[in-house]
C-alpha cells in the first residue's frame, strides 16, 4: 500500500452559508428553549416546595436535586456527608398457630419507616462551611 492511499484527504470542502445556518439555528432555538425551560422550571419548583417547606425529604428527591446518583448519596450517608432523619417504628405483634405443636404463639415485630434525609444538618453543615470559607467576608 503506497503513502498516498493510507493518508485520507478530504475531497472539496463545502461552504455553509450565513443564511442556511441562521436559518437551523432559527429552528432549533424555540425547541431547546422549551426543553430547558421546562427543565428548569420542574427542578425549582421541585426544590423550592421540598426545601422550604419538610425538615426531611427522600433519598430520591435529594439525589435529584443535587444532581448525583442513588450510588454517590449511599456513599455520603456512609462517610457521613448526609445524615439519615430518625423515622417512626411501628410495632406488628401477630398471633400465629406453630405447625408441629399446634399452639398459638405471639411474635412481636419492628416496621422501620422509609428513610429520609435531615436536611436541617444539611443546611447546618453547609452554613458552616460558608462561614468558614476564607473567600466569603461576614
Amino acid at each position: 500500500m503506497s503513502h498516498q492511499n493510507a493518508i485520507h484527504a478530504p475531497a472539496d470542502k463545502k461552504v455553509v452559508s450565513k443564511e442556511l445556518l441562521s436559518s437551523v439555528v432559527s429552528e432549533l432555538l424555540p425547541a431547546l428553549e422549551s426543553v430547558v425551560s421546562k427543565t428548569i422550571v420542574n427542578s425549582i419548583s421541585l426544590q423550592m416546595t421540598t426545601l422550604a417547606n419538610s425538615p426531611t425529604i427522600s433519598k430520591k428527591e435529594f439525589a435529584a436535586i443535587n444532581g448525583i446518583s442513588s450510588a454517590v448519596l449511599e456513599k455520603w450517608i456512609a462517610n457521613g456527608v448526609v445524615l439519615l432523619a430518625p423515622t417512626p417504628t411501628t410495632t406488628i405483634t401477630q398471633q400465629r398457630k406453630n405447625r408441629k405443636t399446634g399452639q398459638m404463639q405471639t411474635f412481636v415485630m419492628e416496621r422501620h419507616g422509609n428513610a429520609l434525609i435531615n436536611l436541617e444538618a444539611w443546611r447546618q453543615k453547609n452554613r458552616q462551611q460558608a462561614i468558614k470559607c476564607r473567600y466569603i467576608k461576614p
